[in-house]
């Protein structure tokens, strides 16, 4: 069954969860929230929507990297099948 993307409903491509943390607490407590799943441009407009910068260029990073992964999957499976 295809999933679809929670923000315009075509075919997801990620899924996106946020893991909070306490900071300075001896005992940290940690809690990840439920997956968010979004298409390849709903995830890209919302790295660009962050106001946090730090926060952006980690949510992107790790987008980027992701979706070069994702690529070169693609292409390793397109050379294996020729």
């Amino acid at each position: 069954m295809q999933k679809l993307c929670n923000n315009c409903s075509v075919p997801a491509q990620f899924s996106l969860v946020a893991i909070v943390s306490s900071v300075g607490v001896s005992g940290r407590l940690q809690k990840s929230s439920p997956a968010v799943l979004l298409c390849d441009d709903c995830l890209r407009e919302l790295c660009e929507h962050l106001h946090s910068s730090a926060l952006r260029k980690a949510v992107n990073s790790a987008y980027t990297t992701l979706n070069e992964r994702l690529r070169e999957r693609s292409t390793a499976k397109v050379r294996i099948s020729n």
